[in-house]
């Protein structure tokens, strides 16, 4: 399988989204919109095929970039690296392309779509109500029949004019439930890009183990203060040391909560790769 990130002035996460892709498959590459040079950079350095791209962005357009660089029978998995969709769904985006469809399209609900008319808004999005251009998608997948056959449409073809020889599947996602986060950490340092990595997943090493760690050290010099006091004990050093064990207790639980979800999530998102 290879995994292909389509990309335009991302360079805030797109680090982040090869070295995730990395534990799905061997195969990466981005294509990048634009002329950013600092998202090149940081694509090639974490081992990404970099792949410059300056026109049309619609699925025939970018299958016919594909086409020439298949290996074998080998899958392909395109994502839109954009505000519509999250590190957390790689795992569920390589699962999908796990259920043998020559041709899995994932539009954005076309609300978000600005090429489509108010008109037709109300029209739900189908294989054969919206044209290429005029439905964005948020990721697909394709054998390597199918990523030949949406090469050879044109952008105002419908996806069901693939015929009947090719198993297409096509779904529109949800419509998002807040206006998109603003990202202003374009030139953040490689630490800020860890950081909010982990802020977007929802790691538990955050989540739990950095509230673990102050949680057991405040509860450590709590018992550090009580055992040098050394003065008679009343109900109220009483009091310190059942909040400094509690605090403790709390602080060690939290740490290995972080670490027990943190061993079982890289287990779950390893899962697809034995499905068949």
């Amino acid at each position: 399988m290879r995994l292909v990130i389509i990309v335009r002035n991302q360079a805030l996460r797109i680090s982040s989204a090869v070295v995730r892709a990395g534990d799905f498959c061997d195969r990466i590459a981005v294509i990048n919109l634009g002329d950013d040079d600092e998202t090149r950079v940081l694509a090639e350095q974490c081992g990404a095929d970099v792949i410059p791209h300056h026109g049309e962005t619609d699925a025939p357009t970018i299958a016919g970039l594909l086409t020439d660089s298949i290996i074998g029978e080998e899958r392909t998995v395109i994502i839109a690296l954009d505000s519509g969709w999250s590190l957390s769904d790689m795992a569920r985006t390589v699962g999908l392309s796990r259920q043998g469809h020559d041709v899995f399209l994932a539009f954005k609900h076309r609300t978000q779509n600005r090429r489509v008319e108010s008109s037709r808004l109300d029209t739900p999005l189908s294989s054969d109500t919206y044209s290429y251009s005029e439905a964005d998608i948020q990721f697909a997948c394709a054998s390597k029949v199918g990523l030949a056959a949406i090469a050879k449409q044109s952008c105002d073809d419908v996806p069901s004019s693939l015929g009947a020889e090719i198993e297409l599947r096509v779904v529109e996602l949800d419509p998002p439930e807040g206006p998109p986060a603003r990202e202003s950490l374009a030139s953040a340092s490689r630490f800020a890009q860890f950081f909010y990595w982990m802020l977007e997943s929802r790691h538990p090493l955050l989540l739990f183990g950095v509230p673990g760690i102050i949680f057991f050290i405040l509860g450590f010099e709590m018992a550090q203060e009580l055992i040098e006091f050394g003065g008679p004990h009343d109900s109220v050093s009483i009091g310190v040391a059942l909040a400094a064990f509690v605090a403790t207790f709390v602080g060690v639980f939290s740490l290995t909560a972080s670490m027990i979800l943190y061993v079982l999530g890289k287990q779950i998102d390893r899962m697809p790769k034995t499905v068949d």
